[in-house]
């Protein structure tokens, strides 16, 4: 059941005229998508404004249409199921925190630079009856969808935050208000709105602000160790880290192309905790600690959190290894990238034997910093075994300069496979990575 389940109480509780009570099937922001029942918010995007499709989405059984008020607006029916707002964005916001503060049950926000989806993925695997935000539904219209529509009846709650600006987090984190928050990672991402790794820390660190009184916050054992105590006094701090300074911490790391087997050790536990999982990457064994930090403070099933782990595999598009053409094998991590997620993937890549090609497109929003920080790649790859360098877009070109002999550079994708189609011996491993608006993902559809 919805926490928000009819017409009536959600315009009630939003301080906004009532006039019908009508139940809740969904809530929806696209008109194409809206179904018998569904209540249809028109936000406006920069090219158009939503209240248009206020008449469209009434036709097709919505039992209520919040939109802006404007000049398009005089075209809408009079219809008592369509409501008028200032910002239709502001009602759905505050619909979700009128939804989140019924709820009862145990909810965690996560939020980092990178290893958020992965951290959230891992906790709904091994939470049993557990909800979690969907896709990438992790900004200030994602996340408070994904709130509308959580179950009152699962125990859980998990919400994955992203930013790009200051003061992101801080509206995300008051919508739903965690007992426990995780921050998975400080490091360069969405510089261009940030300006700095500093700007990053502060932003992510708004989580801390709205962590419930006596709650929990899960962070990196190190430099910002102090910088987080420092900000409440009123709820637990539990690190994670690869050294024994950290409340929790591994030992006994073992890596293959089938996963990772470590064991968790802790001040809090009796005993060290095995893990097996086909996730691979030194990083993840960091996400693996960060959710299990959280599952334990939360006195939750150890036993589940095993279980699901063992059955736990990479997503889509995130260290997804597959074997390709030629026998090779591909690592796909072309969902997204950030010079802390390209390292962690080229060391994925080198700890394979073999010949090892990494295929990479640019980083994007790294402001002021995107030529160091695409020569910084070119140097690592080189530095850290990578054989062949094979580079595609602007910014990449600067790595494929500082990489040297055997780094190439193309204007397309389709000359980059052709080059592969030529050069590729085959048993080869492969790494291809680059930011979501690079596409690279097309490089292998493009193979025939």
């Amino acid at each position: 059941m919805k926490l928000i389940n009819n017409t009536k109480d959600l315009l009630t509780s939003l301080k906004l005229d009532a006039k019908s009570s009508l139940p809740i099937s969904n809530f929806q922001i696209d008109s194409r998508k809206v179904q018998k029942n569904s209540v249809f918010f028109g936000l406006n995007g920069s090219n158009e404004d939503g209240s248009v499709y206020a008449d469209d989405a009434i036709t097709k059984g919505a039992s209520l249409a919040i939109v802006k008020k404007s000049k398009m607006a005089s075209s809408i029916s009079n219809s008592s199921k369509i409501i008028q707002v200032q910002s239709p964005e502001d009602i759905l916001i505050q619909a979700a925190a009128i939804a989140m503060k019924r709820y009862k049950g145990n909810i965690i926000g996560v939020t980092g630079s990178n290893g958020k989806t992965t951290t959230k993925n891992i906790l709904n695997t091994c939470i049993k009856n557990s909800y979690a935000t969907y896709q990438n539904y992790n900004n200030e219209i994602g996340l408070p969808l994904c709130a509308l529509e959580l179950d009152s009846q699962k125990s859980t709650a998990i919400f994955e935050m992203g930013a790009a600006k200051n003061g992101d987090i801080d509206l995300l984190s008051k919508i739903i208000k965690p007992n426990i928050g995780i921050i998975t990672h400080i490091g360069h991402s969405h510089l261009d709105g940030l300006n700095s790794v500093r700007g990053v820390l502060k932003v992510k660190s708004e989580l801390i602000k709205n962590i419930k009184q006596n709650g929990s916050a899960i962070v990196p054992d190190g430099q910002y160790l102090n910088y987080w105590q420092k900000m409440r006094k009123d709820i637990t701090f539990y690190s994670f880290g690869e050294k024994s300074s950290a409340s929790y911490f591994p030992t006994k790391i073992k890596m293959s192309k089938n996963g990772l087997s470590f064991f968790i050790e802790s001040t809090h536990l009796k005993k060290r905790i095995p893990v097996k999982t086909r996730l691979i990457g030194m990083h993840n064994v960091l996400n693996i600690l960060a959710s299990f930090a959280a599952i334990h403070t939360s006195k939750l099933n150890i036993e589940e959190f095993l279980n699901g782990m063992n059955g736990l595999q990479n997503a889509p598009q995130r260290l997804d290894l597959k074997t390709w053409v030629k026998q090779s094998q591909v690592i796909d991590d072309t969902y997204n990238a950030n010079p802390d997620s390209m390292r962690a993937a080229i060391d994925v890549l080198c700890q394979f034997k073999g010949r090892k090609i990494a295929i990479l497109g640019d980083m994007a929003e790294l402001g002021r910093y995107r030529k160091k920080l695409h020569i910084a790649v070119g140097d690592y790859a080189k530095i850290h075994g990578v054989d062949c360098l094979l580079g595609y877009g602007d910014l990449i070109r600067h790595a494929v300069f500082a990489y040297g002999d055997n780094a190439f550079f193309f204007n397309k994708k389709t000359e980059l496979m052709d080059f592969l189609k030529k050069n590729l011996v085959g048993k080869e491993k492969i790494l291809i990575k680059g930011s979501r608006s690079m596409r690279m993902e097309e490089i292998l559809e493009l193979w025939k």
